[in-house]
C-alpha cells in the first residue's frame, strides 16, 4: 500500500468514552463476516499446506503466535492442555504444531469464538482433529494455560472477561497483540472490509491490576513485532491526538501466584 493511500485509510477512527456509544456507531458483521471467513480460511489452508510440506509457516500469519510455543514448552512435563480464547481457525495450534516435536501428541488444544468460526474450524479441523471448538469460555473445564492473540480489543466487558478466564485455573495466561500503555482508557472503530468494529485502547496498569485481584502476577511484558498497513512494529495512529496514541502493542504473561516459581515443578 502506497504512503498516500495510508494517509486516506484509517485502521482506526473516532474516540468513544464507553464501548455502548461505539457500538452506536458500528458497521457490518466484522468477524462474523463471509470476507472475514474466506481470509481466514485461506490464510489456514496456507499454514496447512506449509506444515505438510514441512515448510516455515508464513511469519505474516503466525507473528501473533510467536510467544505461543515457548510458553507451551514450559508446561510438556506430560500433556498440556490450551485453551486459546478468539483462536479463529487454529493458527496457534499449527505453529504448536510447527515448533514443538510432541505437540501432535500432547497439546490438546481448544478454540473459543463466534459460532460461525466454530462451524468453519470444526470443519476445517475435523471432529477429533486435534481441536476443540466451543461458542463461550467452557467454566466447568480446567486447562494449563490460556492464549489470546489480539482478542481483548473486542470485549466490551472485559473485566468480566478477565474473571471468567480465570475460572479455568490456568498456570499462565498469555495474552498477545494488546493495545494497552499508559493512558486514559477509550473507544474506538476499527475499519474492517466495510465494517467498523468496535475496539478498546487500554489502560495497562488497570489491565495489570484486574488481573492481580485475580491472582495472577504479571511476569512479561514486551513489545509486538507486527506488520500493519505495511509498517512494522509502529502503531499506525496519526489521526489521534498524541496523547491517545499508542506506539506499539505487547505481548503480556500472566502467571498463576500460586504456582511453582520452577516453570517445570
Amino acid at each position: 500500500m502506497s504512503k498516500n493511500l495510508q494517509n486516506i485509510f484509517n485502521i482506526w477512527d473516532g474516540v468513544y468514552e464507553t464501548f455502548q456509544e461505539a457500538k452506536a456507531d458500528a458497521l457490518g458483521l466484522g468477524f462474523r463476516d463471509d470476507i472475514y471467513l474466506a481470509r481466514a480460511l485461506a490464510a489456514a489452508s496456507e499454514c496447512l499446506d506449509s506444515l505438510q510440506a514441512k515448510k516455515p509457516i508464513p511469519q505474516f500469519h503466525k507473528q501473533r503466535s510467536n510467544l505461543l510455543p515457548p510458553v507451551a514448552a514450559l508446561l510438556m512435563k506430560e500433556r498440556v492442555s490450551i485453551l486459546d480464547f478468539g483462536g479463529g481457525l487454529g493458527i496457534g495450534f499449527m505453529t504448536l504444531l510447527e515448533s514443538l516435536p510432541e505437540a501432535a501428541n500432547r497439546v490438546a488444544y481448544a478454540i473459543v469464538e463466534v459460532p460461525e468460526v466454530c462451524k468453519a474450524g470444526e470443519k476445517l479441523h475435523g471432529v477429533g482433529g486435534g481441536v476443540t471448538y466451543f461458542s463461550s469460555i467452557p467454566v466447568s473445564t480446567t486447562f494449563d494455560m490460556v492464549h489470546a492473540a489480539s482478542s481483548l480489543q473486542y470485549i466490551e466487558n472485559w473485566k468480566e472477561w478477565v474473571s471468567a478466564i480465570t475460572i479455568v485455573s490456568p498456570r499462565y495466561i498469555l495474552l498477545s497483540d494488546v493495545f494497552a500503555g499508559e493512558i486514559t482508557p477509550y473507544v474506538t472503530l476499527q475499519n474492517y472490509h466495510g465494517s467498523k468494529i468496535p475496539h478498546w485502547f487500554l489502560s495497562l496498569s488497570e489491565l495489570v491490576h484486574n488481573f492481580d485481584a485475580y491472582g495472577y502476577q504479571l511476569i512479561m511484558k514486551s513489545s509486538v513485532s507486527s506488520r500493519r498497513l505495511n509498517q512494522f512494529d509502529t502503531l499506525p495512529m496519526d489521526n489521534f491526538p498524541e496523547h491517545l496514541r499508542l506506539y506499539e502493542s505487547l505481548h503480556l504473561l500472566f502467571k498463576m501466584k500460586s504456582f511453582s516459581s520452577n516453570p517445570l515443578a
